[in-house]
């Protein structure tokens, strides 16, 4: 299992602003008594060992309530200029893995056994995508020959055209799973 896992990054992006939901800083909002910070966290550690926190917007808060783990913690400084951003600066940090699961800070939802099934596809060379709403998305795992794609991100677009135009082995993501944070309503909503 351990030489398995040393294939595999897990890189969270968790560096967003989100100003949909005005004063909150959405990695901070709790759900279940734990922040959605330490809750992707904490699933990232049962899928791999090696857990790469992309942080930006309130770093530091942020930071106090994961530096408790065995991560690897890293500030986007650019990550105002959007999603694109902090992916590029997070695979420059893993590209040493053969791949690297893109996860976001803001779906709680997603079962632990969605991110194993994942990672049961893995083949060398192989793109693993989530799929919801027949559109490829993330959690998704990419392997190496497509990071370079990943570091031209730049702007506001995450990585849903490199889905979009690369063969994918899909794994469909119940629609009560793939609920997205980001606004006031989505928190009391699903929060509360």
């Amino acid at each position: 299992m351990e030489k398995f896992n040393k294939k595999l990054a897990i890189l969270i992006l968790a560096a967003g602003k989100s100003s949909r939901l005005k004063d909150d800083t959405k990695q901070l909002l709790k759900y279940k008594d734990k922040t959605l910070i330490e809750i992707a966290v904490q699933k990232a550690l049962k899928i791999s060992k090696n857990v790469f926190v992309v942080l930006g917007y309130d770093k530091q808060r942020c930071e106090n309530k994961i530096k408790k783990y065995n991560i690897n913690i890293l500030y986007n400084k650019n990550y105002d200029k959007g999603i694109g951003s902090s992916i590029s600066f997070g695979i420059n940090n893993t590209k040493d893995f053969e791949h690297t699961m893109i996860m976001l800070v803001d779906q709680p939802f997603i079962p632990l056994s969605h991110f194993e099934s994942l990672r049961y596809f893995i083949k060398k060379g192989q793109l693993i995508a989530s799929k919801y709403d027949n559109e490829p998305c993330v959690p998704a795992i990419f392997p190496k020959s497509l990071y370079t794609d990943l570091l031209k991100l730049k702007e506001d677009k995450g990585a849903k055209s490199i889905l979009k135009v690369n063969n994918h082995i899909s794994l469909n993501l119940n629609k009560d799973y793939a609920i997205d944070i980001d606004t006031k309503e989505d928190k009391n909503r699903f929060l509360n």
